[in-house]
């Protein structure tokens, strides 16, 4: 049975772990960032890449087509598609904190990486960079 991680449930992360799965309880550190989701990705890509490269070199050596279509296979369903989950758990979870904040109404906010674009920090809902010193309403423009 395969069982989510405690990292990428749908939970509060709040939510005390049960023991009997093994998880911890979440910390302010755990949350995702674009830059993190896209690290992990060229990462598992690299390594991928570097499988495949060895396992053309030793057991497909006559045989591309095959080895083709099992290399784009394996890209896909390591490199790719767990990005793919991360960014949507991302989106998800974020959505309160883009709504609800102050730092959501700001110009300097970057709602894509969840960023204070003035002091260079990622923002949480239990953390202002700035602490509200130096927040500027959005213009109509930027709407």
């Amino acid at each position: 049975m395969l069982r989510r991680s405690t990292q990428f449930r749908i939970d509060g992360p709040q939510r005390p772990t049960d023991p009997v799965e093994g998880g911890r309880p979440r910390r302010r550190g755990d949350r995702h960032t674009l830059g993190s989701i896209i690290w992990l990705a060229m990462i598992r890509l690299t390594i991928t890449i570097f499988v495949a490269w060895y396992l053309r070199d030793h057991f497909f050596s006559q045989n591309y087509g095959e080895w083709w279509a099992i290399t784009i296979g394996a890209i896909y369903g390591i490199a790719i598609y767990p990005a793919q989950i991360q960014y949507a758990y991302f989106k998800r979870t974020s959505k309160r904190l883009i709504e609800q904040t102050l730092c959501s109404s700001c110009r300097y906010f970057n709602p894509e990486g969840l960023h204070c674009m003035q002091l260079d920090e990622h923002v949480s809902e239990y953390y202002l960079p700035c602490e509200g010193e130096g927040w500027e309403p959005k213009s109509f423009d930027d709407i």
